[in-house]
């Protein structure tokens, strides 16, 4: 096998530990695990990108849902409510990014890198989708295991309000999902 294939078939066994991180949100009694997250969103993405306003390129939208969890693998999950956390995430995942992409062929490490950059900086039409779509995955994720990691964290609904608000802004079709969503979200969290 050529050393690029190899280099290629290293980062892929190591694409496969990312089933190990566990994120807060839970999937019936366990926590969720950023691929399982990323292959959500890219689900998302598929079904959605259809119904808005405004069209987006749905193919380039599910590469960076592929992609932009992948440095947790080094850097681990940073949960969206921990300030604390957040503290020198970005510097961590910088690192992790470097160093993940930095082992593939370089034509290959440098897209996976611009996309992985692209959702950072969430400057495209298609990282802005990405980005909500992360957001939206979560939300329902949430709601499905009844927000017991929300009262865990003791986190209130205007606080998952506030997280979501930059998303609604995104296109008309969005915004309504999210009202339904976080309508949802407030009889759970109030009632």
């Amino acid at each position: 096998m050529s050393e690029r294939l190899e280099r290629i078939l290293a980062f892929l066994e190591e694409a496969d530990r990312l089933k190990s991180v566990e994120r807060r949100t839970r999937v019936g009694a366990r926590q969720e695990n950023p691929a399982e997250h990323s292959w959500h969103m890219a689900l998302y993405a598929l079904l959605v990108a259809g119904e808005l306003a405004e069209p987006v390129d749905v193919g380039r939208t599910i590469e960076l849902c592929l992609v932009h969890d992948l440095v947790e693998i080094r850097a681990g999950d940073t949960y969206a409510f921990d300030e604390a956390g957040k503290a020198g995430q970005h510097e961590r995942e910088e690192r992790a990014a470097d160093e993940l992409f930095g082992g593939l062929p370089v034509d290959v490490g440098a897209r996976l890198r611009a996309l992985w950059d692209e959702f950072e900086a969430g400057e495209t039409r298609e990282a802005r989708f990405a980005r909500v779509v992360d957001r939206m995955q979560a939300l329902v994720q949430n709601l499905a295991a009844e927000g017991a990691v929300w009262r865990e964290h003791g986190i209130v609904h205007a606080q998952v309000v506030e997280r979501n608000a930059g998303s609604r802004g995104f296109d008309p079709v969005v915004a309504e999902l999210l009202e339904g969503l976080l309508a949802r979200a407030g009889a759970l969290m109030d009632g």
